[in-house]
């Protein structure tokens, strides 16, 4: 058991993401953002926020040293997405919502959210990386909305959402089977 634990933190430490999304050019590149790259932002700013707060459980709640370190990765990248993203509402003078409710794919519910808050050790792990896949699964499936974006600073996002959370998927499969 103790094997399987050094070898999926190893798999997560190699996931930390040398250079997650920033905002970096924003005067030139953000006058070309679309309605659909603001819409994005307004869908993906909750779904990120989301992953980070159960990430925050997993700091929390589990003593895993390979979800802890998963959980910090999440918070670290998702963090710095989701400051970019509101800079792009703000310098647009977009709202932060888009006015109306739309599901989101990988969500979970206040009621889950809650009982995940509320589990420790194993059964939090357990809960927590199955819930955390299907949430990745859930961003990569809105992720496409940036494929025919004209600016280059949401497609860097994109590619680098797509590149880091596939990766955190496989990791966190093969943290799940050591719970089999």
């Amino acid at each position: 058991m103790l094997k399987k634990v050094v070898v999926a933190f190893l798999f997560t430490i190699s996931l930390l993401p040398a250079n997650p999304a920033v905002a970096s050019s924003h005067a030139k590149s953000l006058s070309n953002l679309s309605g659909t790259d603001i819409m994005f932002a307004q869908m993906m700013i909750p779904h990120h926020q989301q992953a980070v707060d159960m990430s925050k459980f997993a700091l929390k709640n589990s003593s895993n040293k390979a979800i802890r370190s998963l959980a910090t990765a999440i918070v670290s990248s998702q963090g710095k997405e989701i400051a970019q993203m509101k800079f792009w509402l703000s310098a647009t003078k977009s709202s932060a919502t888009m006015g109306h409710h739309m599901d989101m794919n990988g969500m979970i519910s206040d009621k889950q959210m809650k009982a995940l808050g509320g589990l420790k050790g194993a059964k939090f792990d357990k809960a927590f990386i199955t819930a955390m896949i299907e949430h990745h699964q859930g961003a990569l499936e809105m992720v496409v909305m940036l494929e025919t974006s004209k600016n280059s600073e949401a497609k860097k996002l994109a590619k680098d959402i797509l590149r880091v959370q596939k990766s955190e998927i496989a990791t966190m499969k093969k943290l799940l089977a050591t719970f089999a």
